[in-house]
């Protein structure tokens, strides 16, 4: 087959998608599909050892925090003369700007929102977007995949009409990645970090992470909290910065980091900690859990399936948060829980249902 995928960014740039869709690149492209990625030009990295896959750099004018893309977008997308488009994520201008142009391209059409997490701030953008464009918008794809019986739930409020064509596939997660790193020993002195005495968050810094929730945690507790990712939102992070004052909290900003680093710095880490309340998936939470840091989170994206495995313990509250981090046991039974994570979400089983599914709709 010849595919193509859109993504605002794409891998290395840090963030849960961007890492996903490079997942399912590397994996659709292993099997002898012709690929085609379209994304912002300045993440693009063409690798002369990637096989099968062709990047399409995008040019994107800013103005202010939107970013618009070059005229003729749509029809680079048709000149790839591919059997399948897959459209990743919603409110970002890979997704949005196709929307006039989708019936112009030939290809049957997949749509994967990552998770529609802007409902939650409300106001009249919001509402308009996801009670008018957001449902037109789906009604143009010839199938939906959602990452979690709560994405479908959602996707159906918005267009009960498309219930026959959804289905749920959760993120593929490349364990082999995660198995080819190895720990590094000297990022605790690069850090400044002692083992097991901080707790970490990876992950794009926007409101939804909720770091309010984990600073009230764990205020007046003498442990750190490390943040690695990308740090969009300057009016929240200066938030972020003001609280951990006020409380006391000591926090450090790591920014985006290679996943060498980060790996290291998740096993060594007392908790892998998110206060989401929001995930489409938690992409983090699992790599976490495989590596063998207990996860402490909010009942969001994959936690409740993380905590029936055993890897992860949901709070409700900062009292909960900070209970569970004085008392909550590490994780044990690693290599079962492992096993089970590969299970249900390694590359290999969701590459397979991907192709099923493409394949399906030739």
């Amino acid at each position: 087959m010849r595919i193509t995928q859109t993504s605002h960014h794409y891998y290395p740039h840090s963030g849960g998608t961007e890492t996903v869709v490079k997942t399912i690149v590397d994996g659709l492209a292993e099997r002898g599909n012709e690929l085609h990625v379209f994304s912002d030009f300045s993440d693009i990295r063409n690798d002369e050892n990637e096989h099968n896959v062709t990047y399409h750099g995008i040019d994107l004018r800013r103005i202010g925090k939107f970013r618009f893309p070059e005229r003729g977008y749509w029809k680079k997308i048709e000149l790839t003369n591919s059997d399948i488009l897959h459209v990743q994520g919603q409110r970002v201008w890979s997704s949005d700007y196709l929307y006039t142009h989708l019936s112009k391209i030939s290809a049957k059409k997949v749509f994967t929102a990552h998770g529609f997490y802007q409902i939650i701030y409300g106001g009249a953008v919001n509402k308009m977007y996801y009670n008018i464009f957001m449902p037109s918008y789906l009604s143009r794809f010839d199938h939906i995949i959602c990452l979690t019986e709560q994405e479908k739930s959602t996707t159906l409020k918005m267009n009960k009409k498309k219930a026959d064509n959804i289905t749920v596939i959760p993120d593929p997660v490349d364990f082999k990645r995660i198995d080819s790193y190895k720990l590094l020993d000297n990022v605790l002195e690069k850090y400044d970090l002692d083992r097991y005495q901080y707790l970490i968050h990876a992950g794009g810094l926007h409101r939804n992470k909720n770091i309010e929730f984990i600073l009230e945690g764990i205020a007046g507790l003498n442990i750190s909290l490390v943040l690695c990712g990308n740090q969009p939102d300057e009016e929240y992070l200066d938030f972020i910065k003001r609280k951990a004052s006020e409380l006391k909290v000591n926090i450090k900003f790591l920014g985006s980091i290679n996943e060498e680093e980060l790996f290291s710095l998740e096993k060594y880490a007392k908790f892998y900690i998110s206060g989401s309340f929001f995930e489409s998936f938690g992409v983090s939470m699992v790599e976490s859990s495989y590596i063998g840091t207990k996860v402490i989170a909010k009942d969001t994206g994959i936690a409740k399936e993380l905590e029936n495995i055993g890897s992860l313990k949901i709070v409700k509250s900062p009292s909960e948060l900070k209970e569970a981090v004085e008392n909550e046991p590490r994780m044990d039974n690693i290599e079962k829980i492992r096993a089970e994570l590969r299970n249900k979400f390694s590359k290999d089983k969701i590459i397979d249902q991907l192709s099923e599914l493409y394949e399906g709709l030739l």
